[in-house]
């Protein structure tokens, strides 16, 4: 059996329930007619096909066997094995007999020869590829460089490596004693408080809504401008990217 490949479970003689792995799954007729000359250590440009052909039926009368579908590719290769086999077994035929039209057997056998061969090197360059995209999945690029620079550094993830070092990591760590503090300060209230200030006063600027407050307070402040401009309570002025932000009074529409 290649290696890498999937396997069909065969019943085993010893018992009805019992199941043992012998049977690779192939993607078609030329890669099991690939996997009998590598199995044997052949060469793919010099081994006589019609060698092949008992092999190759064993492996077709397993798989019925499996109730496996077969394709009649599979099939098609099988009856050209075959006519090989026999006629490097028979006799030349002799000359007035020859049909002048008709593929010699040596034809046949290099036709068939050169979509192994074909086969074979398509095959390799996918191993390739799927080896290349596998390495490339274990590297990781620094954050806003260009990928195809040349100055890009890539970093390579050991996802075994980090796992261990994660665990060490948890496993020496200090215990810390944490509490969960209730929540001081709630959305609506925020919202009326900022409602509250803009009626005194006209207009207020965020910088001033969160002085001396803690995170999550700001984040609690910032949802309730958010919810009150969606609800078009209040208006707001930003000129610039990360400047601050001014509320003000929501002005009434003119009328039409």
């Amino acid at each position: 059996m290649s290696e890498g490949r999937e396997a069909l479970a065969t019943p085993a003689v010893d018992g009805e329930h019992a199941y043992r792995v012998s049977l690779p799954v192939f993607e078609g007729p030329l890669d099991l007619l690939l996997h009998l000359v590598k199995e044997q250590q052949l060469d793919i440009a010099t081994v006589p096909l019609a060698s092949l052909a008992e092999q190759y039926l064993d492996y077709v009368h397993r798989m019925e066997q499996l109730d496996v579908e077969i394709a009649a590719d599979y099939l098609v290769i099988a009856a050209t094995l075959v006519f090989l086999k026999s006629k490097s077994l028979l006799p030349p035929v002799p000359a007035e007999f020859l049909d002048e039209e008709a593929e010699t057997p040596e034809q046949v056998e290099e036709r068939l020869r050169a979509r192994l061969i074909v086969y074979s090197k398509f095959r390799d360059i996918g191993e390739q590829l799927r080896t290349r995209q596998l390495e490339s999945a274990a590297f990781h690029y620094r954050e806003g460089a260009d990928p195809a620079s040349d100055l890009t550094q890539r970093y390579r993830i050991d996802s075994q490596r980090l796992g261990r070092a994660l665990i060490f990591a948890l496993r020496n760590a200090r215990p810390e004693h944490r509490t969960i503090a209730r929540e001081r300060l709630s959305l609506l209230a925020q919202m009326d408080f900022i409602m509250q200030r803009i009626r005194q006063s006209g207009e207020v600027l965020f910088s001033e809504l969160c002085r001396d407050l803690g995170r999550e307070s700001i984040i609690v402040t910032f949802l309730a401008i958010l919810e009150l401009i969606r609800r078009r309570r209040v208006n707001f002025e930003q000129p610039e990217a990360f400047d601050d932000i001014r509320l003000f009074r929501m002005t009434a529409p003119h009328a039409a």
